[in-house]
């Protein structure tokens, strides 16, 4: 994982999720602590997305926070420590580094961080229900869809904006097809 490749902005998500983990006494920065940066935003691009697919940005605010809330805090002289990535985030990031990479990116844009934090949850998901390799496979294939759906959209034509927006329900079936598997085939 190379930090250099990330946007600015994605940086300063980076530094948002270390300064939420240093006010909280936190030593390790998790994905958690990155998606509350993402939600906290000023821009409030991660509450929109949530908003305009039919959810609510306050639910995932507050579960974020109660999970936030479980993880211990530090203190004496390993509060004064700067937190590191635990290495749930830096999945996450070489996650989003490898998205923005098949998308033919050069940089890792805040998107990217968002869609390798989604697989990164559904994974942890399916980690904590003991789901086997069929759903894991599941969420590779929704990864590739993520790659395909971005290099439709790339030169921001109408037509093929719409052609990635339609494949979208490919991402959901393949992370639905997975956990069928992994259920029926276990």
């Amino acid at each position: 994982m190379n930090l250099e490749k990330f946007t600015d902005r994605a940086k300063g998500f980076l530094q948002a999720a270390q300064t939420v983990a240093i006010r909280l006494n936190h030593q390790r920065i998790s994905p958690a602590h990155l998606l509350k940066a993402l939600l906290d935003d000023e821009q409030g691009m991660a509450a929109q997305l949530i908003q305009r697919a039919g959810g609510n940005p306050g639910v995932a605010i507050t579960e974020v926070d109660n999970a936030l809330a479980k993880v211990p805090a530090v203190s004496g002289d390993g509060a004064q420590q700067t937190p590191g990535l635990d290495n749930d985030a830096v999945r996450a990031l070489d996650s989003a580094e490898q998205l923005a990479e098949k998308a033919g990116d050069s940089f890792v844009p805040v998107q990217r961080l968002l869609q390798a934090l989604a697989l990164a949850v559904l994974g942890i998901i399916g980690w904590g229900l003991h789901l086997n390799g069929w759903y894991y496979l599941g969420l590779v294939g929704a990864a590739g869809t993520a790659v395909y759906q971005y290099r439709l959209c790339r030169g921001r034509d109408r037509d093929m904006c719409l052609k990635a927006f339609i494949n979208n329900t490919w991402f959901g079936a393949c992370v639905f097809a997975g956990l069928v598997f992994s259920y029926r085939l276990n």
